[in-house]
Protein backbone atom coordinates (compact mmCIF):
# COMPACT_ATOMS: atom_id res chain seq x y z
CA UNK A 1 0.00 0.00 0.00
CA UNK A 2 1.62 3.47 -0.85
CA UNK A 3 0.92 6.12 1.58
CA UNK A 4 2.13 9.28 -0.43
CA UNK A 5 1.94 9.55 -4.44
CA UNK A 6 3.12 12.67 -6.07
CA UNK A 7 3.36 13.41 -9.88
CA UNK A 8 5.64 16.29 -10.84
CA UNK A 9 5.36 18.06 -7.88
CA UNK A 10 6.76 21.53 -7.82
CA UNK A 11 6.54 24.76 -5.35
CA UNK A 12 8.37 27.69 -6.60
CA UNK A 13 9.19 30.84 -3.83
CA UNK A 14 8.47 34.11 -4.87
CA UNK A 15 8.44 33.12 -8.43
CA UNK A 16 12.02 32.39 -8.43
CA UNK A 17 13.20 30.28 -5.86
CA UNK A 18 12.63 26.50 -6.89
CA UNK A 19 12.02 24.49 -3.40
CA UNK A 20 10.54 21.19 -5.39
CA UNK A 21 11.21 20.90 -9.04
CA UNK A 22 9.04 18.46 -10.63
CA UNK A 23 9.24 15.87 -7.70
CA UNK A 24 7.17 12.21 -8.73
CA UNK A 25 7.27 9.80 -6.09
CA UNK A 26 5.78 7.25 -4.00
CA UNK A 27 6.49 6.29 -0.06
CA UNK A 28 4.95 2.89 1.06
CA UNK A 29 2.95 2.92 4.01
CA UNK A 30 4.84 1.25 7.30
CA UNK A 31 7.97 1.40 8.24
CA UNK A 32 10.35 4.95 8.75
CA UNK A 33 11.04 6.54 5.45
CA UNK A 34 13.76 9.56 5.45
CA UNK A 35 14.05 12.27 3.62
CA UNK A 36 17.63 13.01 3.17
CA UNK A 37 19.36 16.05 1.63
CA UNK A 38 21.70 19.26 2.64
CA UNK A 39 19.88 22.50 4.06
CA UNK A 40 17.70 23.71 0.91
CA UNK A 41 17.29 20.61 -0.72
CA UNK A 42 13.27 20.73 -0.04
CA UNK A 43 12.76 18.39 2.79
CA UNK A 44 10.57 20.41 4.83
CA UNK A 45 8.87 21.80 1.76
CA UNK A 46 7.67 18.57 0.83
CA UNK A 47 6.84 17.54 4.13
CA UNK A 48 4.51 20.72 4.41
CA UNK A 49 2.82 20.02 1.47
CA UNK A 50 2.49 16.43 2.28
CA UNK A 51 0.41 17.38 5.40
CA UNK A 52 -1.82 19.30 4.05
CA UNK A 53 0.31 22.99 5.79
CA UNK A 54 1.43 24.12 2.29
CA UNK A 55 -0.65 24.35 -0.89
CA UNK A 56 1.99 23.12 -4.49
CA UNK A 57 2.90 25.69 -7.20
CA UNK A 58 1.99 22.99 -9.16
CA UNK A 59 1.56 19.34 -9.42
CA UNK A 60 -0.08 16.21 -7.62
CA UNK A 61 0.48 14.55 -4.12
CA UNK A 62 -1.96 12.58 -2.61
CA UNK A 63 -1.87 11.63 1.32
CA UNK A 64 -3.85 8.42 2.63
CA UNK A 65 -5.45 8.42 -0.90
CA UNK A 66 -6.71 12.16 -0.32
CA UNK A 67 -5.69 15.01 -2.65
CA UNK A 68 -4.00 17.33 -0.45
CA UNK A 69 -4.98 20.24 -2.68
CA UNK A 70 -8.17 19.30 -2.82
CA UNK A 71 -8.72 18.57 0.83
CA UNK A 72 -6.45 20.03 2.91
CA UNK A 73 -8.20 19.51 6.05
CA UNK A 74 -8.49 16.23 5.80
CA UNK A 75 -5.26 15.36 5.69
CA UNK A 76 -4.39 17.31 8.37
CA UNK A 77 -6.72 15.66 10.40
CA UNK A 78 -5.43 12.06 9.74
CA UNK A 79 -1.70 13.02 9.94
CA UNK A 80 0.84 14.04 13.08
CA UNK A 81 3.43 16.87 12.39
CA UNK A 82 6.59 17.30 14.77
CA UNK A 83 8.09 20.31 12.90
CA UNK A 84 11.64 21.30 13.31
CA UNK A 85 12.70 22.32 16.92
CA UNK A 86 9.26 21.69 18.20
CA UNK A 87 9.02 21.48 22.01
CA UNK A 88 5.86 21.38 24.68
CA UNK A 89 5.39 24.47 26.19
CA UNK A 90 7.35 24.85 29.32
CA UNK A 91 5.21 25.63 31.52
CA UNK A 92 2.83 22.64 30.96
CA UNK A 93 3.62 18.96 32.07
CA UNK A 94 4.14 16.64 29.48
CA UNK A 95 0.90 14.95 30.36
CA UNK A 96 -0.61 18.37 30.37
CA UNK A 97 0.37 19.16 26.96
CA UNK A 98 -0.21 15.63 25.44
CA UNK A 99 -3.95 15.42 26.86
CA UNK A 100 -4.32 19.33 25.64
CA UNK A 101 -3.15 18.31 22.50
CA UNK A 102 -5.37 15.43 21.99
CA UNK A 103 -8.52 17.07 23.13
CA UNK A 104 -7.64 20.03 20.67
CA UNK A 105 -8.01 16.86 17.58
CA UNK A 106 -11.42 15.89 19.18
CA UNK A 107 -10.61 13.30 21.83
CA UNK A 108 -12.92 13.38 25.33
CA UNK A 109 -10.93 14.22 28.21
CA UNK A 110 -10.95 10.91 29.62
CA UNK A 111 -9.90 9.33 26.42
CA UNK A 112 -7.09 12.04 26.14
CA UNK A 113 -5.75 11.43 29.30
CA UNK A 114 -5.48 7.56 28.98
CA UNK A 115 -4.00 7.67 25.61
CA UNK A 116 -1.46 10.55 27.04
CA UNK A 117 -0.31 8.27 30.28
CA UNK A 118 -0.44 5.33 28.00
CA UNK A 119 2.44 6.96 25.22
CA UNK A 120 4.36 8.35 27.92
CA UNK A 121 4.52 4.91 29.84
CA UNK A 122 5.06 3.45 26.28
CA UNK A 123 8.19 5.60 25.76
CA UNK A 124 9.74 5.18 29.27
CA UNK A 125 8.07 9.13 30.23
CA UNK A 126 5.47 8.00 32.92
CA UNK A 127 8.03 9.43 35.57
CA UNK A 128 8.00 12.58 34.19
CA UNK A 129 4.34 12.86 33.64
CA UNK A 130 3.82 15.85 35.80
CA UNK A 131 7.27 17.79 35.59
CA UNK A 132 6.93 21.07 34.05
CA UNK A 133 8.94 20.53 30.50
CA UNK A 134 11.30 23.71 31.26
CA UNK A 135 12.90 21.47 33.87
CA UNK A 136 13.06 18.20 31.48
CA UNK A 137 16.18 17.73 29.04
CA UNK A 138 15.87 18.63 25.55
CA UNK A 139 15.77 15.05 24.52
CA UNK A 140 13.26 14.67 27.22
CA UNK A 141 11.28 17.36 25.75
CA UNK A 142 11.86 16.11 22.23
CA UNK A 143 10.23 12.61 23.35
CA UNK A 144 6.92 13.95 24.66
CA UNK A 145 6.54 15.34 21.51
CA UNK A 146 6.51 12.10 19.42
CA UNK A 147 4.59 10.59 22.20
CA UNK A 148 1.98 12.98 21.71
CA UNK A 149 2.21 11.96 18.35
CA UNK A 150 2.20 8.09 19.48
CA UNK A 151 -1.10 9.04 21.91
CA UNK A 152 -2.61 10.75 18.29
CA UNK A 153 -3.45 7.36 16.53
CA UNK A 154 -2.44 9.13 13.66
CA UNK A 155 -2.17 6.46 10.55
CA UNK A 156 1.02 8.97 9.22
CA UNK A 157 3.68 10.78 11.69
CA UNK A 158 6.13 13.27 9.89
CA UNK A 159 8.85 14.59 11.44
CA UNK A 160 11.33 17.15 10.47
CA UNK A 161 14.65 16.87 11.56
CA UNK A 162 13.21 15.65 14.41
CA UNK A 163 16.83 15.16 16.50
CA UNK A 164 18.60 18.56 15.11
CA UNK A 165 20.05 19.62 18.28
CA UNK A 166 20.37 16.75 20.80
CA UNK A 167 23.49 14.92 21.80
CA UNK A 168 24.46 11.50 20.83
CA UNK A 169 22.96 9.85 24.01
CA UNK A 170 19.97 11.74 23.69
CA UNK A 171 19.47 11.24 19.80
CA UNK A 172 20.18 7.52 20.38
CA UNK A 173 17.05 7.65 22.84
CA UNK A 174 14.72 9.19 20.33
CA UNK A 175 15.51 6.65 17.98
CA UNK A 176 14.11 4.12 20.44
CA UNK A 177 10.72 6.53 20.45
CA UNK A 178 10.47 6.45 16.76
CA UNK A 179 10.69 2.41 16.47
CA UNK A 180 7.98 2.20 19.04
CA UNK A 181 5.73 4.79 16.98
CA UNK A 182 6.40 2.04 14.07
CA UNK A 183 6.14 -0.93 15.80
CA UNK A 184 2.21 0.46 17.14
CA UNK A 185 1.61 0.59 13.27
CA UNK A 186 1.79 4.10 11.94
CA UNK A 187 4.03 5.03 9.15
CA UNK A 188 6.99 7.73 9.86
CA UNK A 189 8.36 10.12 7.07
CA UNK A 190 11.07 12.23 8.42
CA UNK A 191 13.45 14.94 7.25
CA UNK A 192 17.89 13.89 8.22
CA UNK A 193 20.72 15.16 7.22
CA UNK A 194 22.60 12.58 9.51
CA UNK A 195 23.22 9.41 7.94
CA UNK A 196 23.83 7.39 10.82
CA UNK A 197 20.66 8.17 11.98
CA UNK A 198 19.17 7.10 8.73
CA UNK A 199 21.08 3.99 8.48
CA UNK A 200 19.86 3.04 11.89
CA UNK A 201 16.07 3.51 11.51
CA UNK A 202 15.26 3.99 8.19
CA UNK A 203 13.55 1.08 6.17
CA UNK A 204 13.11 3.55 2.88
CA UNK A 205 15.13 6.79 1.52
CA UNK A 206 14.86 9.30 -0.57
CA UNK A 207 17.90 11.49 -1.50
CA UNK A 208 17.35 14.97 -2.86
CA UNK A 209 19.22 17.45 -4.04
CA UNK A 210 17.84 21.30 -4.93
CA UNK A 211 14.27 20.36 -5.23
CA UNK A 212 14.99 17.11 -7.21
CA UNK A 213 14.55 12.89 -5.97
CA UNK A 214 17.98 11.90 -6.68
CA UNK A 215 17.27 8.34 -5.40
CA UNK A 216 15.04 6.34 -3.74
CA UNK A 217 13.96 3.15 -2.33
CA UNK A 218 14.52 0.59 0.27
CA UNK A 219 17.88 1.90 2.35
CA UNK A 220 20.16 -1.38 1.61
CA UNK A 221 19.37 -1.45 -2.02
CA UNK A 222 19.76 2.33 -2.54
CA UNK A 223 23.11 2.25 -1.08
CA UNK A 224 24.08 -1.13 -3.11
CA UNK A 225 23.32 0.48 -6.24
CA UNK A 226 26.26 2.80 -5.97
CA UNK A 227 28.52 -0.16 -6.88
CA UNK A 228 31.08 0.46 -5.05
CA UNK A 229 31.90 -1.26 -0.86
CA UNK A 230 34.58 1.17 0.40
CA UNK A 231 35.86 4.64 0.78
CA UNK A 232 38.70 5.84 1.95
CA UNK A 233 38.39 9.42 3.41
CA UNK A 234 41.48 11.42 3.20
CA UNK A 235 41.84 14.42 5.12
CA UNK A 236 44.20 17.48 3.67
CA UNK A 237 45.46 18.61 0.49
CA UNK A 238 47.00 16.14 -1.81
CA UNK A 239 47.42 14.30 -4.61
CA UNK A 240 44.98 11.12 -4.74
CA UNK A 241 46.16 8.52 -7.43
CA UNK A 242 43.98 5.95 -5.90
CA UNK A 243 40.92 4.59 -6.39
CA UNK A 244 37.91 3.78 -8.60
CA UNK A 245 36.54 7.59 -8.20
CA UNK A 246 37.89 10.51 -6.23
CA UNK A 247 35.20 13.63 -5.05
CA UNK A 248 37.19 16.45 -3.65
CA UNK A 249 35.18 18.49 -0.75
CA UNK A 250 36.51 21.46 1.34
CA UNK A 251 40.33 20.05 2.03
CA UNK A 252 39.44 16.30 1.54
CA UNK A 253 39.24 13.34 -0.54
CA UNK A 254 36.40 10.94 -0.25
CA UNK A 255 38.16 7.86 -2.60
CA UNK A 256 35.62 5.16 -3.91
CA UNK A 257 36.54 1.54 -4.53
CA UNK A 258 34.74 -1.35 -5.71
CA UNK A 259 37.02 -4.22 -3.92
CA UNK A 260 37.42 -3.98 -0.15
CA UNK A 261 41.09 -5.68 -0.57
CA UNK A 262 42.32 -2.77 -3.00
CA UNK A 263 41.01 -0.32 -0.15
CA UNK A 264 43.13 -1.92 2.37
CA UNK A 265 46.15 -1.95 0.31
CA UNK A 266 45.66 1.72 -0.38
CA UNK A 267 45.00 2.95 3.09
CA UNK A 268 48.23 1.53 3.94
CA UNK A 269 49.99 3.22 1.05
CA UNK A 270 47.96 6.90 2.14
CA UNK A 271 48.87 6.00 5.65
CA UNK A 272 53.02 5.51 4.74
CA UNK A 273 52.69 9.25 3.28
CA UNK A 274 52.09 10.56 6.52
CA UNK A 275 48.13 11.57 5.73
CA UNK A 276 45.52 10.79 8.05
CA UNK A 277 43.58 8.91 6.44
CA UNK A 278 40.32 6.50 7.67
CA UNK A 279 38.62 3.52 5.59
CA UNK A 280 34.59 2.86 5.62
CA UNK A 281 32.09 1.33 4.18
CA UNK A 282 30.12 2.74 1.49
CA UNK A 283 26.77 4.54 3.30
CA UNK A 284 23.81 6.73 2.96
CA UNK A 285 25.78 9.91 2.62
CA UNK A 286 27.70 9.00 -0.63
CA UNK A 287 24.16 8.75 -2.10
CA UNK A 288 24.37 12.24 -2.18
CA UNK A 289 28.33 12.78 -2.29
CA UNK A 290 28.10 10.62 -5.85
CA UNK A 291 25.31 12.76 -6.83
CA UNK A 292 26.74 16.23 -6.30
CA UNK A 293 24.82 16.87 -2.57
CA UNK A 294 26.40 17.41 0.18
CA UNK A 295 26.60 15.98 3.78
CA UNK A 296 30.11 17.35 4.77
CA UNK A 297 29.26 18.04 8.02
CA UNK A 298 28.96 14.42 8.88
CA UNK A 299 33.03 13.72 8.64
CA UNK A 300 35.36 14.31 11.27
CA UNK A 301 38.72 13.96 11.25
CA UNK A 302 40.09 10.94 13.05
Amino acid sequence: MTCIVTKDLTKIYGGRVIALDMVSLEIPCGGITALIGSNGAGKTTFIRIASGLLKPSRGYIETLGIDVSRNPELVRSRVALMPQGSLPPGFSTPLQFISTYLIYRGFSKAEALERAWEALNDLGLGNVANIKSHELSLGTQQRVVAAAAIASGSELVFLDEPTSGLDPIARRGFWSSLLRIRSSGSTIVMTSHNPDEVEAIADYVIAMVSGRVIAMGPLRSVIESLGYSRVIEVYGEGVFDHGDRVIRIRGMGVIYYRDEGDAERALRDILRRGSRARVRPVGVADVLILNGGDLVEVYSEP
